[in-house]
């Protein structure tokens, strides 16, 4: 069973090695592959925010349209998941919402015109790269007339104002809808449990208001025959007691929301778990977490190649990182933060720079399809590490299987630590061997 390597590290991207078949190697790490397989993985994405459909929109039509089918064409990487924001986020070039007349509860002011300046167009000529994307759209906050202090950045929700927010959020689908994008899925809000200082568009949601809100949202889509889905919370990790209580105490929630959303900025992904426990029918989506600008931007593969491991391994149904593209500052952004965008267009010289996060969905993303069965691969070692290498102790290499019945067998690893490793697994009853140099990822695919 003859197959190839693909390798990204520090010296190498993609970098084409041919795997043979081998005896075992009796010091050489066993990669077991688990039995137990994982289905329905929807695929990958990126936050086409307002910040990137700027970038976007500077570049010239031509260029434009090869980078996007670098994208999410099937010739590229592929991705088939997009994340569009209700009004601004901080990642825009300016704060807005689509109703900021105050107290104006029949929504007569309410108009999407500011995105058809360049964020509809940007999101259209995408679609017609890939007719298939698979959009969800998340608030960073409403209006500020329906919050405390009556401003967008920062705040809490009212809850007087959540008949109107719904119909507010119903009016988004439908423009967008006649100018020929659908959304398919909704978060109720962008990181409920933080108002981030005033310091970008934020709101922050008690969790019974939010239940209460997702029940009133619900009616109000099937009232207008509307097919899309509610992923509620949409924040990090390590607040999923807060998502359980919602669960186990409001009246209906379940019922009402069919996904969970998170970011990755607090906590571990395998707190979450016990979701999937309790609760074995709601679906489980990673929707934010990409480089940072100023830290390891083209280089963090193993970091991302870990992260979308874990989530894979721990049931999630995708994986959605941040800005699409953004420039050489990290803008437009109206927020604290140092964000990268998947990549980077440098505002004088029109270069663009692709991250760490890019490669990671390189050696991955095309592999991957709604029908793949994946198996999670784990590293068997006798012994653990020895103490004489404390505090650097050598780190378990991270990967998974997949198995898309065309004949072939994908297997994808990440070696994080600064020696290479050697490895080998047992397929269709041949032992194969391979190296992963350091702080590399592999993308080895073998025929069967």
């Amino acid at each position: 069973m003859n197959g190839v390597q693909m390798i990204t590290d520090k010296e190498h991207f993609m970098t084409r090695l041919e795997v043979f078949p081998a005896t075992k190697v009796s010091g050489a790490n066993t990669l077991n592959i688990d039995e137990n397989v994982v289905r329905k993985f929807n695929g990958f994405g990126v936050a086409i925010t307002g910040a990137s459909c700027y970038n976007l929109n500077a570049m010239k039509k031509e260029e434009r349209q090869e980078f996007l089918k670098k994208v999410y064409s099937k010739e590229g990487i592929g991705l088939n998941i997009g994340r569009l924001s209700i009004g601004a986020s901080d990642y825009s070039a300016e704060i807005y919402s689509y109703d900021d007349v105050p107290f104006d509860t029949e929504l007569k002011h309410f108009s999407v015109e500011r995105d058809k300046k360049y964020i509809i167009p940007m999101i259209k000529e995408i679609l017609e790269i890939n007719p298939d994307l698979y959009l969800f759209a998340s608030p960073w906050s409403p209006p500020g007339w329906m919050k405390t202090g009556g401003n967008m950045c920062g705040g809490y929700m009212r809850e007087e104002f959540l008949e109107c927010y719904a119909e507010y959020v119903i009016k988004f689908i439908k423009a967008y809808a006649e100018n020929g994008i659908k959304i398919s899925a909704l978060t109720p809000q962008n990181e409920p449990n933080t108002q981030q200082a005033g310091q970008m568009p934020a709101c922050i949601w008690h969790p019974e208001t939010e239940a209460k809100y997702i029940k009133i949202l619900k009616k109000k889509l099937e009232e207008n025959n509307l097919d899309v889905k509610i992923w509620m919370f949409d924040h990090n990790f390590n607040d999923t007691q807060r998502v359980l209580w919602e669960l186990d105490n409001c009246e209906d929630l379940a019922k009402n929301c069919s996904g969970v959303a998170f970011h990755y900025y607090g906590g571990t992904i395998e707190e979450t778990l016990k979701i999937r426990e309790l609760y074995p029918e709601i679906e489980l989506h990673f929707t934010e977490g990409g480089p940072r600008l100023y830290d390891n931007y083209g280089t963090d593969w193993c970091k991302w190649g870990i992260m979308i491991s874990k989530a894979i391994k721990c049931g999630y149904s995708s994986f959605t990182g941040w800005n699409l593209m953004l420039n050489e500052l990290g803008g437009p952004n109206i927020g604290p933060f140092l964000c990268g965008g998947l990549i980077t267009r440098n505002n004088d010289t029109a270069e663009l720079t692709f991250s760490g996060q890019y490669k990671a969905f390189s050696h991955i993303a095309p592999y991957i399809n709604e029908n793949s069965e994946i198996y999670p691969v784990c590293v068997g070692r006798e012994y653990g590490s020895s103490m004489s290498s404390y505090p650097s102790e050598i780190r378990d290499i991270e990967g998974f299987c997949i198995n898309n019945n065309d004949g072939k067998y994908v297997i994808v690893l990440v070696n994080p630590n600064n020696t290479k490793s050697q490895v080998q697994f047992y397929l269709n009853d041949t032992w194969t061997y391979v190296e992963l140099t350091p702080e590399s990822i592999s993308t080895i695919i073998m025929e069967k």
